[in-house]
């Protein structure tokens, strides 16, 4: 970890190099963000807003132009509000960000486990976001370098609330949340049945918690719920099913994720074998493959987009 790898030298000529870094890179900026006079009004003033996070309340910057974005949902909420970052973390299982946000050219600073502190003071931030749950050990690192928001562990919406907040642009994403919530309850209008997600492992498949993004968008269009989904209390998935025990997410509509390839071979496999072809969506077409970065990985605007986009093509809306 992060505490083992930095000595306590190293912290502090962070904390030098990010003061240095951020009075020569204040004339600089990595946001594509377009605010109104009055938020730019108060960023010329050198105004600072405190945010309430899981370390406390943090002053940021009141309108920040380098932003690190640490995780997957940190960076498409920073892309989603018009904000184009100055670093970010690979994608979970993978050695890039993720793909459906197109943003290889953003240069990675961190793995999804540990960042890089040498990789973010390079960069210069003057915010970081970063992922809920990490270390105190690593905010203490990433707070040298430059105001670090982690947001409170909580519901879906609530962790995005944060990140608006600390850009500024929280009312912008309320009315993005809330004119995807209408599309996805225009997509269900006169439907009805139950609705599952699950994710395909090697080890099997693992059903994703309803108050996971694409369940709480699921229920908006009307779905119900399982209740091997609904009794997960904060966790974000089951243990992995056998197939034997494939019955618990017999669901009128399955959407079925995978991450990897071996992940996909496994689906694959299963697909062959009685307990699945038994499942009730596949006997009415009703099993949907989607992306597994957007459907089980990310929570951000853009993915609940691409959600609400499956969940029309699903329920047949036009």
């Amino acid at each position: 970890m992060l505490g083992t790898r930095f000595t306590k030298t190293l912290l502090g000529a962070a904390v030098v190099g990010a003061l240095s870094l951020g009075l020569t890179a204040c004339g600089s900026s990595g946001s594509k963000d377009s605010a109104g006079d009055a938020s730019s009004t108060s960023a010329a003033k050198g105004g600072k807003r405190s945010i309430d996070t899981a370390f406390g309340a943090v002053e940021v910057p009141a309108e920040a132009k380098r932003i690190v974005a640490l995780g997957d949902t940190s960076l498409d909420t920073a892309l989603s509000l018009g904000f184009t970052p100055v670093g970010t973390s690979s994608s979970r299982g993978g050695t890039t960000a993720p793909a459906y946000l197109k943003a290889d050219g953003i240069p990675l600073v961190a793995t999804v486990k540990e960042p890089n502190i040498e990789a973010i003071l390079k960069a210069a931030p003057d915010l970081i976001l970063a992922s809920s749950g990490i270390e105190k050990s690593q905010y203490d690192q990433l707070s040298a370098v430059a105001p670090t928001v982690v947001p409170k562990a909580g519901d879906w919406r609530s962790v995005l609330g944060v990140y608006g907040d600390a850009l500024n642009h929280k009312d912008d994403l309320t009315a993005k949340l809330d004119a995807l919530d209408k599309r996805a309850a225009k997509a269900g209008e006169g439907k009805n049945g139950s609705a599952v997600v699950m994710r395909w492992m090697p080890s099997g498949p693992i059903v994703m918690n309803t108050t996971n993004m694409p369940g709480d968008l699921l229920k908006k269009a009307g779905a119900t719920t399982l209740p091997i989904a609904d009794g997960l209390g904060a966790q974000p998935h089951s243990d992995p099913l056998s197939l034997e025990n494939l019955n618990k997410a017999d669901a009128d509509r399955v959407f079925v994720a995978t991450l990897n390839a071996e992940g996909e071979k496994a689906l694959e496999t299963a697909r062959k074998q009685e307990a699945f072809t038994r499942l009730k969506a596949v006997g009415t077409d009703q099993v949907m493959g989607v992306d597994g970065q957007v459907w089980s990985s990310s929570s951000g605007p853009i993915a609940a987009e691409k959600v609400v986009e499956d969940i029309e093509k699903a329920f047949g809306a036009k």
